[in-house]
């Protein structure tokens, strides 16, 4: 079962998108499955070994998937039925054995420990190629598990089709043909696991535990404790390599720094002007050799003395002039003015000082003493009112005051011209009117400079000339300290740019001695370690190959774990309705809310098996929790039939698998696979342990199916060595063993089994054919709750409903004419005591009639015939 579920995974391996690699690691896997198998993740067993396997057989490993014989489905597709298998040794068949298959229905009866596994799993091996028991019990060798144990030998079954060919195993042909009781049992067990446990559901189900397991025990990767994947010296190398980090990050570190600088030094050379390296740039702004560069040059021209300005201006001087002319001649006015009220101005002066007199002698006359209250009038009242009348006297005189000042001012600012144009022209005509520090200006100093000179001009004119001269001279001046700021800015500017080439120059030359430290210190370790780092490349081809085998091995793990999640997928595919049909078929006696609408099978990861009943299809339950044991049971048995359908098997093998149905059940099956038409066109070969369940299935089939089915018994051992097989058992289906009584002249035994066979026809086919064509309530009486039910008494009942008029069979008489040829005889008669003595044991009876006897056989035999 591993080996063929390994293959089929395999086959997913062929797509372009899988690495060479990962194939030759599955093809490891496969020629050494046996080895593998039994080793697990503990201690790391299994990875291990792949790691030991891989490493000595890498390169001679093919790449190749190759697609074996068996896994075509197709092959041996012709043959529907087996004829004859030959078994032995093999398991408990201590010697060979033929067993003649050649009939649609194959029932085997045994009880435990008789051999019918073993004759099951000589099928399984002869029609699939393996045992899925060997696996599940870990058997490395599957050949030890099947040898027989006493004759430590074992031959291969040989299984011969109904065209009389031999039958090669198939593993994906017949793999659906087989449904054994323990996977139902393992199944049924599930519905009480903890929900992720549930997950294995249709994987256990369909016998997958064992290739489960198996992929489990493969560790998700290989690590470093299983393959060296860096190499002994590489590990060598790169812990002493550990001290060269400092030198390997400084040099890194400084080579990135260069390139910096590069992109930095270009930058910079544009941003001066464009088109410029930065070599160009510096040697026009720092100069090389005679050229002195454009910082030193501005330096230089910055260096030159500069005259300071004067800052006169002839339009001030003419100003000053016009100023005092205009105030001088306001000034005279105004004096005037003030001379002419002489008087006026005196009483003024009179008023103001009695004015000043009042604060100190308030109470007096401040001329006479006299007491204010015994003059005339009141001098200090008297003054204020005379005041208010000579007001306009007091602004003439503070015009004249302001005026005074004004000129005063102005010709201040003539003596400071004066005094700047004799500091300027040491030659100077109008030297003599410059004022001492002691002097001030007078109006005889201002009418001296209107004067005219001898040589024509007045000192005022010569100052007007002078003055002007040194206006045009501070122009001068002005542009050179304006040009001197332009450059004073330019200098700023190459300041700024040599600043940038010192730190690039300087950064460029820390980077290039790092760079020379760190190679200089990195080739001694180098030299040092020569041989080390040889052997480092020479590890190097290992080392790959180590890689290559963890990264295919870890990408194979993945793709295996994969296809074991998907694989419960891909079995239950489409089953659905076919699922239903047949769990409605096993619980056909089930109320409506027991019987199922729908069936959701588990088709993703973590999905739960979901149904939903007939009386509600539109609500789902958790199947797992809503079903009994019986049902689950039921369910499991329903999936695996409904696959073998869905894959058209042409073999349909129980081993044993009703003896993990209740009895409660066991009936719906048996009518389900012999009555129904679910698997009438398959050979249905069947084992089981129930005497009765066995006898069952026999009366159920008609006679003829019986009669030709083939029979075998399973006899418990007496002691010997080999498995006992009784290859003619009596059939266990009533009328076909009272009629081979008769034949063989055992007219008790034929009587026997005649009331048997009416006790299971009546019951179990004349009932339910009533119940089909008519009114099937029936009055019985019983002679107590537990007494069984009377024969003749049901027999009788029955047979009224049959002969009804309107009973809806039109062939009834097929039935009615041998019943009522039973019933017409008395109950009390000698032929219904002859019936019932067929069932007791009485001394010294008399002989049987045997006329009678076949009279009674030949109407059951016409019975079970109608009834077919």
């Amino acid at each position: 079962m591993i080996r063929a579920e390994y293959q089929r995974f395999m086959q997913t391996l062929t797509d372009n998108s899988v690495s060479e690699d990962v194939r030759k690691i599955a093809n490891l896997v496969l020629s050494n499955l046996e080895t593998l198998i039994p080793l697990s993740t503990a201690r790391g067993q299994r990875v291990k070994k792949i790691v030991e396997l891989a490493q000595l057989n890498w390169d001679g490993l093919s790449s190749q998937i190759h697609i074996s014989p068996v896994q075509s489905k197709t092959q041996n597709s012709s043959t529907c039925a087996l004829k004859k298998i030959s078994v032995g040794p093999f398991r408990g068949f201590a010697q060979t054995e033929e067993f003649d298959l050649s009939d649609k229905i194959v029932l085997m009866y045994g009880p435990n420990g008789t051999g019918k596994s073993s004759f099951c799993e000589a099928l399984e091996y002869g029609l699939l190629g393996n045992v899925a028991e060997a696996d599940n019990k870990r058997f490395r060798d599957q050949n030890k598990y099947l040898k027989n144990a006493y004759t430590n030998n074992f031959e291969a079954p040989e299984i011969i089709g109904d065209n009389d060919a031999i039958i090669v195993a198939n593993e994906p042909l017949y793999r659906f043909c087989f449904v054994e009781k323990n996977r139902i049992d393992n199944f049924s067990r599930i519905a009480a696991q903890v929900p992720a446990k549930q997950g294995e559901l249709i994987s256990t189900l369909f016998g997958m535990d064992a290739f489960n397991s198996f992929v489990r025990n493969f560790s998700a990767e290989m690590s470093n404790n299983h393959i060296d994947v860096e190499g002994l010296k590489s590990k060598e190398l790169s812990t002493k390599q550990q001290s060269l980090a400092g030198a390997i990050a400084q040099k890194k570190e400084a080579e990135e720094a260069l390139k910096r600088l590069v992109g930095e030094e270009q930058n910079l050379a544009n941003q001066f002007r464009e088109g410029l390296t930065f070599s160009q740039m510096g040697i026009e702004i720092n100069g090389e050799g005679e050229n002195l560069g454009a910082i030193n040059l501005l330096e230089n021209e910055l260096a030159q003395p500069v005259n300071p300005q004067m800052g006169l201006s002839l339009s001030t001087l003419q100003s000053l002039g016009n100023s005092i002319r205009a105030n001088l001649s306001d000034l005279a006015a105004k004096q005037q003015i003030l001379q002419a009220a002489s008087e006026q101005v005196s009483f003024k002066n009179l008023y103001e000082a009695v004015q000043q007199i009042q604060q100190s002698n308030a109470g007096v006359c401040p001329a006479c003493k006299t007491p204010l209250n015994h003059t005339v009038v009141n001098p200090y009242t008297h003054a204020s009112s005379e005041l208010e009348n000579l007001q306009h006297l007091a602004q003439e005189q503070d015009l004249v005051e302001k005026l005074k000042h004004e000129i005063n001012a102005s010709l201040n600012g003539v003596s400071h011209i004066i005094s700047t144009c004799c500091t300027f022209f040491s030659e100077n005509v109008i030297y003599t009117y410059q004022l001492g520090p002691n002097s001030q200006v007078s109006l005889e100093w201002w009418n001296s400079l209107n004067k005219i000179l001898s040589d024509g001009y007045s000192p005022w004119q010569h100052l007007e000339s002078q003055v002007k001269k040194i206006e045009t001279a501070d122009k001068a001046i002005g542009q050179v300290l304006q040009d001197r700021s332009d450059k004073q800015l330019q200098l700023k500017r190459l300041r700024s740019f040599n600043h940038q080439i010192v730190r690039i120059n300087t950064e460029r030359d820390v980077a290039s001695k790092a760079i020379a430290e760190s190679k200089k210190t990195i080739e001694n370790f180098n030299a040092e370690n020569a041989q080390l780092i040889l052997d480092v490349k020479n590890e190097h081809a290992a080392v790959q190959r180590n890689i290559s085998i963890v990264s295919s091995y870890a990408d194979l793990v993945a793709r295996l774990n994969a296809y074991k999640n998907t694989l419960p997928i891909q079995l239950v595919a489409k089953l659905g309705e076919t699922v239903v049909s047949l769990y409605n078929a096993f619980n056909r006696n089930d109320a409506a809310n027991e019987r199922l609408a729908e069936v959701y099978l588990p088709l993703a990861q973590n999905q739960r098996l979901e149904i939903s009943f007939e009386n509600d299809p539109l609500k789902r339950f958790d199947a797992l929790h809503v079903l009994s044991e019986g049902h689950i049971r039921c369910l499991g048995l329903a999936i695996l039939m409904a696959k073998n359908l869905k894959e058209n098997c042409p073999l349909l093998i129980f081993d044993d698998p009703v003896n993990a149905i209740d009895d409660d059940h066991k009936e719906a099956i048996r009518r389900t696979l012999f009555e129904d038409d679910f698997f009438s066109e398959k050979q249905i070969i069947l084992a089981c342990h129930g005497d009765e369940f066995f006898k069952d299935i026999q009366n159920l089939l008609p006679r003829k199916i019986v009669s030709q089915a083939k029979l075998f018994s399973f006899l418990p051992r007496l002691g010997e060595q080999h498995i006992r097989v009784d290859f003619h058992c009596r059939p266990r289906n009533y009328v076909v063993a009272a009629i081979d009584s008769l034949d063989r002249g055992e007219i008790r035994n034929a009587l026997a089994k005649s009331r048997q066979a009416l006790e299971s026809l009546t019951k179990y086919k004349i009932w339910k054919y009533v119940n089909d064509y008519g009114d099937g309530n029936l009055s019985i009486k019983m002679r107590s709750a537990a007494s069984p039910i009377e024969l003749r008494n049901l027999a009788e009942q029955l047979r009224s409903k049959i002969a009804k008029g309107n009973f809806g069979d039109s062939n009834k008489l097929n039935v009615l004419t041998p019943l009522d040829t039973l019933l017409d005889m008395n109950g009390n008669s000698r032929e219904w005591r002859y019936l019932n003595k067929g069932t007791h044991d009485e001394a010294d009876r008399a002989e049987f009639d045997r006329s009678t006897v076949i009279k009674i056989v030949s109407m059951i035999e016409a019975l079970d015939s109608a009834l077919q």
